[in-house]
């Protein structure tokens, strides 16, 4: 059952996403995604990897776009953002201990940590600024909560929406309680009427989900063509290098 006035409570706390619309870590151009998308892709691949709730996510996001737009930020230190981000949302929301190492970036061929970016001191700095921007208030509202009022369940499925929309800055710039309603209206749940703006975040949110699985196609079938040429490339050299020790038999046989 829909609670109608947990939604209102919600609304009442929720702060209103403001976005620096010139800043440069939001900018898109035609081939790759904005920096700010990049960075909580990356986010959203540690949280996954670490089986984190969806709540400590949305709150990282959170954390990272109320920063981007408190304060000027280079490029070399976007990634300590995101795991001073993590770490915050991660100390406010979840219960066991997790040491920094657990956020280090790994070695994709041992898993080990890689050498440290950044100092103990710059964690610190980071921390204390990002804890200053979002005014020492981390009870921050999401759209897990609005789903939640909406009844609707934090499902696998449900899961995985959130963090696509999180990922991509078009969509996300949209209030929480917008975005609850397009993925109500993209499963079909037929429970409210929708605006005509609901409707069109729906429908961005369907567009953008084919548009990716297109993408990913693209990306699969370019890998098994690259793994097919690999492959004849490789038989190519077996059969010239046994047609080769065959003419040796045969010479020394003469």
């Amino acid at each position: 059952m829909i609670s109608f006035a947990e939604i209102r409570d919600l609304l009442a706390r929720e702060k209103p996403k403001t976005f620096n619309a010139l800043n440069p870590y939001y900018k898109y151009d035609a081939s790759s995604p904005c920096k700010r998308d990049i960075l909580v892709l990356w986010v959203t691949k540690l949280s996954s990897n670490l089986n984190h709730s969806i709540k400590t996510l949305e709150l990282a996001v959170l954390i990272i776009d109320t920063y981007l737009n408190y304060f000027n930020i280079s490029e070399d230190y976007l990634q300590l953002l995101g795991i001073s981000a993590y770490s915050i949302a991660y100390k406010f929301n979840e219960t066991e201990f997790m040491p920094l190492d657990s956020l280090q970036p790994k070695d994709q061929q041992n898993g080990k940590v890689c050498k440290p970016m950044y100092m103990d001191e710059d964690y610190n700095e980071m921390e204390v600024h990002i804890l200053r921007a979002m005014g020492y208030q981390l009870n921050l509202i999401t759209l897990s909560d609005f789903l939640i009022a909406l009844n609707i369940k934090i499902d696998e499925q449900v899961s995985c929406l959130i963090q696509f929309i999180l990922m991509d800055f078009e969509i996300y710039r949209y209030s929480h309680f917008e975005l609850a309603l397009a993925i109500m209206h993209y499963q079909n749940d037929t429970r409210l009427t929708f605006q005509a703006k609901i409707l069109t975040v729906s429908q961005m949110l369907h567009n953008k989900i084919i548009q990716a699985q297109e993408i990913e196609c693209e990306k699969s079938e370019q890998e098994e063509t690259k793994s097919l040429e690999r492959s004849h490339s490789i038989h190519k050299k077996i059969s010239k290098k046994r047609e080769s020790q065959r003419k040796r038999q045969i010479q020394q046989q003469k």
